[in-house]
């Protein structure tokens, strides 16, 4: 596959593009039937096959998990994903189907893993450059690292540091089309990035255009990107379409790093191709992508590797196919585009979706995937074995072990630190008060001594298994290098914090050292524009119903209180810019400890029974004292003297 780089705004780069063009011969994708009984040329048809992967967050070494077993059943522990595996998957493809294989990245590759962190990425490069990694959107933890080192630095330090440093070094380009500079409008100042990228894929010109949400801006750390604007994304996309089809794109794809979320449907789960006819499952209406696919034009864009909600999606939304495999590179998708050159046109019922194809280094014998999480067949699950894809068993990428066998070697002895002992799993789900919420905060307000804490839903990102809790198991629950801020400020200050971080935009945050009556994500609750902004938006919207100390003292307006969070939340993410900005940054003390550290020596040092936390004797969500109680609205009606009212 050749590749042509395509950029609206330079014509340098058109004209390297054209002397590109006139030099190089296309590659022909050979006549070849892969095991899937797809014939990628075929006469007049030309299929291209679409390699998915997204939001894989810095996973290299492979997910060490446990199965979750009914009644006594003894649990098992097996493997998923990893950087090792995957490219024996893709290059298994890349055999296959040689020159009509494309392998796009819907963004967040770096922030997340032991590994990655330690080097801001570079080993994620290192090894995507050695897979053959055709083009990556940038997601919005793509800028978590700020300068390079990620140390102090004086204001003049270069924020987008870290990330200019990896897409230098990557032998792939970055897309990104609505990423501009705030001042001038221009194109972001990040090198080897450009809004859409062309390749000769089989005897297609195929573009790629690259779209990042516009979430971003809440959803990393604001300083790092306050020089740069993110733009509507249909008027980007539909503006690089155009280019890229007067360039003389036959085909145009979309690597997005926007989200959706799609039920699973009433497709057979082993079926293995899907086609656009199968029983889908419902999307949200109202999701970024959902939203951006209705208001382009149909033949816009013709296929979409989606990112950034971690679903696991193999559907088409308003005629698009669109995949997304999850996140921590556990699950690819393909998808199968056929092009009638003799029409001109994409033949969208010959399109197909593989997927999602679990990424297994070993596979349990009678479920064919390495998915502890769901229900055992009745035969029981079997024995891991190898794992066996389009016909063959793979066996481990030699090469990218022996690439990234220093890297697995420096973080070993790391990851393996033993912390503490879970007497029962730890478990976040972001619509209810939460084990990890709790503890987490509670670490928080344990080292600063503050009133309360408050830690953000999005920062927990993973639970943590019974028994031996590692190092490793925090670092997945807490992959973000966030420290703490303890700020101090009035009651009435405090209530619109809570206000914002309960409204239930972004789930329910943990705290400590508060009780919070809210109404239930389920139920309708008021709203008002906070902000001035003649808009209502989600953060806006009132859950809180009353709040107190964990006494039960009532939280007055005028009284100060001291609450811990982490910087993240303190420096305005996750929808904190209005409640946050309205207290002083005099009043806003910053730690060097990382959150992380705080919680891992808070494990070591506050075991609160001998079988370890979250006994039954000592639960983190106590059901006798909780720290979250629903309730409703009051509807305003009086009471009827003498009779009490329903609850």
């Amino acid at each position: 596959m050749k590749s042509i780089f395509s950029n609206t705004s330079s014509k340098r780069q058109k004209t390297i593009a054209a002397a590109v063009l006139s030099l190089q011969l296309l590659v022909f994708g050979s006549c070849s039937t892969g095991s899937t009984g797809i014939t990628v040329s075929e006469g007049d048809f030309e299929t291209i096959v679409i390699v998915g992967t997204n939001d894989i967050h810095g996973a290299l070494s492979p997910l060490r998990m446990k199965t979750r077993e009914a009644d006594n059943t003894p649990a098992v522990e097996y493997e998923s994903g990893g950087a090792v595996t995957l490219a024996s998957y893709v290059r298994k493809l890349r055999n296959e189907f040689g020159n009509n294989l494309v392998w796009l990245d819907g963004g967040d590759e770096f922030q997340g893993s032991i590994e990655s962190n330690a080097a801001e990425g570079a080993p994620l490069v290192m090894f995507f450059n050695s897979t053959g990694l055709n083009a990556a959107a940038i997601g919005n933890h793509e800028f978590d690292y700020g300068p390079v080192n990620n140390a102090p630095h004086p204001q003049s330090e270069d924020r987008l540091g870290a990330l200019k440093a990896r897409t230098v070094e990557a032998d792939y380009p970055y897309v990104s089309a609505n990423i501009v500079e705030a001042k001038t409008g221009k194109r972001a100042p990040l090198p080897n990035t450009f809004p859409s990228v062309m390749f000769n894929v089989g005897r297609l010109k195929v573009g790629v255009i690259g779209l990042t949400t516009l979430e971003t801006p809440h959803t990393t750390f604001p300083e790092n990107i306050k020089t740069l604007l993110f733009q509507e994304l249909e008027k980007s996309a539909i503006r690089e379409a155009q280019t890229l089809r007067k360039s003389g794109a036959h085909v145009v794809l979309l690597a997005a790093h926007v989200g959706l979320n799609c039920e699973i449907g009433r497709a057979s789960p082993s079926q293995s191709l899907r086609k656009p006819t199968d029983p889908l499952g419902f999307c949200g209406q109202n999701d970024e992508l959902v939203q951006f696919l209705k208001k382009v034009p149909a033949g816009t864009i013709d296929a979409v590797v989606s990112g950034h909600s971690h679903q696991v999606i193999h559907h088409w939304v308003e005629g698009v196919p669109v995949v997304q495999g999850g996140s921590s590179a556990r699950y690819i998708n393909l998808i199968y585009l056929t092009y009638d050159l003799k029409n001109g046109r994409v033949a969208g019922d010959r399109t197909r979706i593989e997927g999602p194809v679990p990424v297994c280094p070993l596979v349990f014998e009678n479920q064919g995937d390495c998915n502890g999480d769901r229900p055992a067949p009745k035969n029981g699950r079997g024995a891991l074995v190898k794992t066996r894809f389009h016909g063959e068993t793979l066996s481990q990428d030699d090469a990218t072990l022996q690439l990234l066998k220093p890297v697995f070697e420096k973080s070993a002895q790391i990851r393996s630190q033993r912390i503490t002992q879970a007497a029962r799993p730890l478990e976040h789900d972001r619509r209810r008060e939460s084990d990890l919420g709790n503890l987490i905060s509670d670490a928080m307000r344990d080292f600063s001594g503050s009133d309360a804490a408050l830690m953000n839903s999005g920062g927990i990102r993973a639970p943590i298994d019974q028994g031996a809790v590692l190092f490793e198991n925090v670092f997945r629950t807490l992959p973000f290098d966030n420290t703490l801020t303890v700020v101090t400020v009035t009651g009435k200050e405090l209530k619109n914090i809570l206000r914002a971080a309960q409204s239930g935009g972004r789930g329910f945050h943990g705290v400590s050292g508060l009780k919070l009556r809210l109404i239930p994500l389920d139920k309708e609750a008021p709203s008002n524009d906070l902000n001035g902004n003649r808009k209502i938006e989600p953060w806006e919207v009132n859950r809180l119903l009353d709040v107190q100390l964990a006494n039960g003292a009532p939280v007055l307006d005028e009284k100060s209180y001291t609450l811990a969070v982490p910087d993240f939340l303190a420096l305005g993410g996750d929808d904190m810019k209005w409640p946050m900005g309205q207290v002083p940054r005099s009043r806003m003390k910053m730690h060097d400890r990382l959150v992380r550290d705080i919680v891992v020596d808070y494990l070591k040092t506050k075991t609160p029974s001998p079988a370890g936390w979250n006994s039954v004797e000592f639960p983190l969500v106590d059901a006798k004292s909780p720290r979250f109680v629903f309730g409703k609205v009051a509807t305003g009606r009086a009471k009827k003297k003498g009779k009490k009212r329903r609850r």
